[in-house]
């Protein structure tokens, strides 16, 4: 078990605070090596690993890409990022030894540490202590489990009474996180199977997920909320499932509608129809939009038939126009593959979430119909169809995903 922690930091402004967090975890028994991501300034404090060491990790000439960063040649943006990208080297030739990252930053350091830690895989800690926390921070975490803290005072001019306690917390749950570390089970014998959901479609999740485990399988849920999808994708691309039930569909709306906030960072469905692994789809939640707070909509989705989810998330129905062209674009994923796949579309005919059904606020079926029609006549032949007369929560269309599920895997 590794009982290695790196610690990430801009040693230029943030060296006496990256000491601070090192002398907590070095007293409580833990290796810890400090990893300089200072572009600028000469460095506070010593480090470990020096930023030249950094730098020649992608064969830079660490003189050069300091004059070219001081005297402008080099945009700030894309020295931080070639800072993250060499110390994603070091955290990567550290990995067996490896027990934890935790970075510390403002705006440029907690972009540096972020992408170094992008590299490592799910389970192993990663912690950023940043003054960016309660803003924008998707870009950063993306869809790794990175947990981010908000600092509260600046990190900068020496540790102080407010960011002394912040970064103790910091350093303490890294310590108790070492100390339980459990790496990811990737046993061949349990059978896995990935599924997507929204809170919309939760009626036929869980029928799924019960009916899973009855038969022996473990079933892993993900919630389509671009984060959700896009970790899904990338587990499946490493060969982590045996089979997948993609029941929610959303985040193609986000693809080919990029003001969604819930659009993936990884391609949807590819991956299952390029590995062949028997899948089932449906196409759940896929005929509106999610924002935010009602104040953030774009001025162009007013006026349109609208589900209030709660005080931070807001649902708009799809005009007909884009709703066909998401149902373009499911094709086109299905129609590219250009061979017979283990794969089956179930269409509900009644609505794709419980937000579309009769009186519900994003009730408009007479574009679903035109939907659903576009996908019946233009899907390739190599692809199974079934069309449910239920609502996608009804028992009707959980029998159909449960039958094609069986069918798919013992082919």
């Amino acid at each position: 078990m590794g009982r290695l922690v790196a610690i990430l930091a801009t040693l230029d402004t943030k060296g006496p605070e990256a000491l601070f967090l090192k002398d907590i975890l070095t007293s409580a028994g833990l290796d810890v090596v400090v990893i300089d991501l200072s572009i600028l300034n000469e460095p506070l404090v010593r480090p470990d690993i020096p930023r030249e060491d950094v730098l020649r990790e992608l064969s830079l000439d660490p003189k050069e890409f300091l004059s070219r960063v001081r005297d402008g040649r080099l945009r700030r943006d894309e020295a931080i990022k070639l800072m993250g990208l060499g110390a994603s080297k070091i955290l990567t030739k550290l990995i067996k030894e490896l027990g934890g990252v935790i970075g510390i930053g403002g705006n440029q350091g907690t972009a540096a540490a972020s992408i170094a830690m992008k590299v490592l895989p799910i389970g192993i800690p990663k912690i950023i202590v940043s003054t960016v926390a309660s803003g924008n921070i998707r870009p950063y975490v993306e869809y790794k489990d990175i947990m981010i803290m908000f600092s509260v005072a600046d990190l900068e001019f020496g540790p102080n009474t407010i960011s002394k306690l912040v970064l103790t917390n910091a350093a303490n749950a890294m310590i108790g996180m070492v100390r339980g570390l459990k790496y990811l089970d990737i046993d061949k014998n349990v059978r896995r199977v990935a599924i997507t959901t929204l809170g919309s479609t939760g009626g036929l999740t869980r029928r799924c997920v019960y009916a899973l485990k009855e038969l022996g399988f473990e079933p892993i849920v993900f919630h389509a909320s671009g984060a959700g999808g896009s970790a899904m994708e990338e587990l499946i691309e490493s060969g982590f499932f045996t089979a997948v039930l993609d029941l929610n569909l959303h985040e193609l709306v986000g693809e080919v509608i990029p003001d969604d906030i819930y659009r993936p960072m990884k391609p949807r469905l590819i991956n299952s129809l390029r590995l062949d692994i028997p899948l089932v789809v449906v196409p759940g939640s896929i005929n509106y939009l999610v924002f935010g707070p009602p104040d953030t909509i774009p001025s162009k989705y007013l006026g349109r038939q609208t589900h209030y989810h709660n005080p931070y998330n807001t649902n708009v129905r799809l005009s007909r126009e884009e709703l066909l062209t998401v149902a373009e674009h499911l094709c086109s994923k299905f129609n590219s593959v250009g061979r017979s796949v283990k794969a089956k579309l179930i269409i509900p005919l009644k609505g794709f979430s419980v937000l579309d059904i009769p009186g519900g606020p994003l009730y408009k079926p007479d574009d679903d119909v035109e939907f659903i029609n576009y996908l019946v006549r233009s899907l390739s032949s190599l692809v199974g169809i079934s069309e449910v007369n239920a609502n996608i929560n009804g028992s009707e269309v959980f029998n159909e995903v449960l039958t094609s599920f069986k069918t798919l895997v013992n082919a």
